[in-house]
């Protein structure tokens, strides 16, 4: 079972003050990265999202300068309130859990390390490391490889996330957090629900466990 990181699981909400800043530039970093994959290039995540603060403090009327301790924050960054409940339930369940991030490992592992989830996960995956972001399969399909997996459920906060997962044949759960509506045109979700404990509950279910 693969879970997103940001946004799904730890909350980049502390980031930036008004919170929103920081949800918009997750969002827009990965748009960066969509780009960055598509013009054949690459690039740290960190840096696309270092721009990508920049540009939303900019846009919020604040110093641009700010992403630089914005981005030395990302460790500090939360667990969701529910989340490790959701992530001991699914593994009672005899599911096995890693993340599958944009973010490079490294920074991976000190943000579910500060988070207190990191026990909880069996691997911590970067995206980047299959030669492409997500939503590009190859990142998807490498997630399935390093878990040893033929099949697998994918857990998002982000409906671009759950759609591309799904394109790459997993079942998904897409959390309404901070999305609150998914689009239509694009793969839906196997199971949507506000929280992760609600999706947990879901998942459990539809494999009568």
């Amino acid at each position: 079972m693969l879970f997103d990181l940001n946004g799904t699981l730890v909350d980049p909400a502390v980031l930036t003050d008004p919170p929103h800043v920081a949800h918009e530039a997750l969002d827009e970093a990965n748009v960066m990265a969509m780009i960055t994959a598509l013009a054949g290039r690459t690039a740290p995540f960190a840096e696309l999202l270092e721009g990508a603060l920049a540009r939303r403090l900019a846009l919020a009327g604040l110093d641009p300068r700010l992403a630089g301790a914005a981005l030395e924050r990302l460790p500090s960054m939360p667990a969701y309130p529910e989340a490790a409940e959701a992530l001991e339930r699914l593994r009672a369940g005899g599911l096995r859990l890693a993340v599958l991030t944009q973010s490079a490992a490294e920074a991976a592992e000190r943000v579910l390390a500060g988070s207190g989830l990191r026990h909880t996960l069996e691997l911590v995956l970067s995206a980047p490391d299959s030669g492409a972001f997500k939503p590009a399969p190859a990142a998807y399909r490498y997630g399935l490889e390093r878990t040893g997996a033929e099949r697998a459920w994918f857990v998002a906060g982000h409906w671009w996330d759950v759609a591309g997962a799904a394109h790459a044949g997993l079942r998904t759960a897409w959390i309404s957090r901070t999305d609150r509506h998914y689009p239509e045109g694009v793969p839906q979700p196997d199971v949507r629900a506000p929280d992760l404990l609600a999706a947990a509950a879901a998942i459990l279910d539809s494999r009568g466990g």
